[in-house]
């Protein structure tokens, strides 16, 4: 099992949602109304200076789940027109 923090714009999260639903990758819980800055993905922070929100998804998932979640998020983030997207993919020490 991995253990992984995907940041995404909140105009990011239908796509996101079908590709987990696709995957059958039902373990997340979700945070929405993230605000930060990154790089790739510029600052949001909700206002009139900096509008827009992120959402964070936390997610357990196999070994196999997971190498295919960041070759999709690789390939979307060669696109040309994209929003902000970043995967932390941590090793899974223990679930209880």
């Amino acid at each position: 099992m991995e253990f992984s923090i995907i940041v995404c714009s909140s105009t990011l999260e239908e796509e996101l949602l079908q590709y987990f639903k696709h995957n059958n990758m039902s373990g997340y819980t979700v945070m929405p109304n993230a605000f930060g800055s990154g790089v790739g993905g510029g600052t949001r922070l909700g206002n009139d200076i900096w509008p827009g929100q992120n959402t964070v998804y936390f997610m357990c998932s196999t070994t196999e789940q997971m190498e295919g979640l960041i070759a999709w998020g690789k390939e979307y983030k060669a696109q040309s027109l994209r929003e902000g997207l970043k995967i932390f993919n941590l090793a899974l020490k223990e679930v209880i």
